[in-house]
């Protein structure tokens, strides 16, 4: 684990969850844009979520940018086993599906839904 970065069990103890998905994931394993802003998800004491489909999702845009000579096969395999060090507590995708049907994330009227309610919005 890198310097700054909280164990998954100092994060069990932190503060409301943050739910992740892939394009987060991505971000910090592989150099992109807002990368350093994602990476401040990893120094937070607030236990990370995610859908369990997740990593798949990470490692198929992780795989896109081997293809496209962006990212280094040894790299690939790297970022998967960070990812899995971290410790997200992964839910089953399929109890998920019929609540997420009815959301949409570049939603801003939900944004405000949920930020009027006390969920936590990650921007």
């Amino acid at each position: 684990m890198s310097p700054g970065r909280r164990s998954p069990a100092a994060r069990a103890v932190a503060g409301a969850p943050v739910v992740v998905d892939a394009s987060i994931a991505v971000q910090w394993f592989a150099n992109e844009p807002e990368s350093e802003r994602a990476a401040r998800l990893l120094v937070d004491e607030r236990p990370l979520l995610a859908p369990d489909l997740m990593p798949v999702e990470a490692a198929n845009a992780w795989w896109k940018k081997v293809r496209r000579r962006e990212m280094e096969v040894s790299d690939l395999g790297q970022a998967i086993v960070n990812l899995l060090a971290l410790g997200i507590v992964l839910h089953p995708s399929a109890a998920l599906l019929s609540r997420a049907a009815r959301l949409a994330t570049a939603d801003e009227g939900l944004r405000r839904a949920a930020r009027s309610t006390g969920v936590g919005i990650w921007a």
